[in-house]
């Protein structure tokens, strides 16, 4: 009697993809970004690092708000793409798996969220963001002097009640020596004192022998 056999030939192709799936998996990068927040003065510069795993085509740095555009794109061993906007402004240091870019002559155009892009054959994964804050010189000065008005008369007040702690110390010193003079002083008068009156009382004795 034959016995029958399920056909083995349909499962070829599914162990087959197994491995491209796998694959395709270990392919998609993860993006990690740095800092996730930023204020600085207009005119000052900032870092910005994009950090990816996997295998990686090329890294975007791009400014998501609030106008799209892609500030740089770098691969290595290739001459970056920087966008007109941020030409000479922009230096790189590291390779496209950690990349730090930094931003120089800041702007107050340059106000916005900037997000790290990784590129591989397959997909293209955004780093968390950066929001970045420019503000201009005059409203940082005028945020340091408020800053400054604001501890002096913390520090004078601190400064007079040390004073006047250390004032209460010297007379409360002072004020314990005269009492302690003044103890001494009677002192030595009771025995000046006693000693007087025992030799008044020594001569004033009549001889027994006159």
């Amino acid at each position: 009697m034959a016995v029958s056999r399920a056909p083995e030939l349909p499962l070829l192709p599914g162990l087959l993809t197994l491995p491209c799936m796998l694959l395709r998996a270990l392919a998609i990068p993860e993006v990690w970004q740095s800092p996730h927040y930023m204020v600085a003065l207009e005119g000052s510069s900032v870092n910005i690092t994009c950090s990816a795993s996997g295998v990686l085509l090329g890294v975007y740095l791009r400014r998501s708000w609030p106008e799209p555009t892609n500030v740089i794109y770098y691969e290595d061993e290739k001459e970056p793409t920087v966008d007109e906007q941020f030409q000479g402004r922009i230096a790189f240091s590291g390779l496209q798996h950690n990349l730090t870019v930094t931003v120089g002559g800041l702007q107050l155009s340059d106000n916005g969220a900037y997000v790290c892009q990784a590129v591989t054959m397959d997909a293209e994964v955004q780093g968390s963001g950066t929001l970045l804050v420019v503000t201009d010189k005059a409203a940082g000065t005028y945020q340091e002097t408020r800053l400054v008005s604001a501890v002096c008369p913390v520090l004078a007040i601190s400064f007079f009640l040390i004073g006047l702690g250390i004032g209460a110390v010297c007379a409360l010193r002072t004020q314990v020596k005269k009492l302690c003079c003044r103890k001494d002083k009677s002192s030595v008068y009771v025995v000046y004192e006693d000693m007087s009156y025992s030799c008044r009382n020594r001569m004033s004795a009549p001889n027994e022998y006159q």
